[in-house]
């Protein structure tokens, strides 16, 4: 199984690279990781509702093209299914059983296109909180190197 993160931005502030390094490197002995920045659409400051719905849909294509063809496409959104740390554990050693390749799509400041949501398999909700962008990405590597450590019998998680 590999994980790939496709995520919509490629400048991130030093905070966000170096929390996100930290646990990105801690994962690779579990499971084979790869980030994969994608543009993100330019926008303008008065931008309208359909400027906004036009964004979404190029990074939407920009997403599903960067998507291989064995990949499960999960995308990651508010109204997405909340998993406890536990149920991601399970979840992910059933994709390690089954050979799955897991793409993990993090939309825009904007979110995720319909293209997008409907080529998922399923939509994940990391909180009902609502997050900066760059911090999903923190939150979505810790809880996956978190995952793997459960399923590895690792001491960093303690329930």
């Amino acid at each position: 199984m590999k994980i790939r993160i496709l995520t919509i931005g490629q400048k991130m502030p030093a905070w966000v690279v170096t929390g996100f390094e930290d646990y990105f490197k801690r994962i690779q002995p579990f499971v084979q990781t790869q980030v994969i920045e994608l543009p993100m659409a330019k926008r303008g400051k008065n931008d309208s509702e359909a400027d906004i719905l036009k964004y979404c849909q190029i990074e939407g294509e920009t997403i599903l093209n960067a998507l291989k063809p064995n990949e499960t496409l999960i995308a990651l959104e508010v109204g997405g299914r909340e998993l406890s740390t536990e149920k991601l554990a399970a979840t992910m050693k059933s994709w390690m059983l089954e050979g799955n390749d897991v793409a993990l799509a993090i939309g825009g400041p904007d979110g995720l296109s319909d293209q997008v949501r409907q080529a998922a398999a399923w939509h994940w909700s990391l909180s009902k909180l609502t997050m900066p962008h760059p911090m999903v990405r923190i939150l979505l590597i810790e809880q996956l190197y978190r995952a793997m450590s459960i399923n590895h019998n690792h001491p960093y998680h303690r329930a």
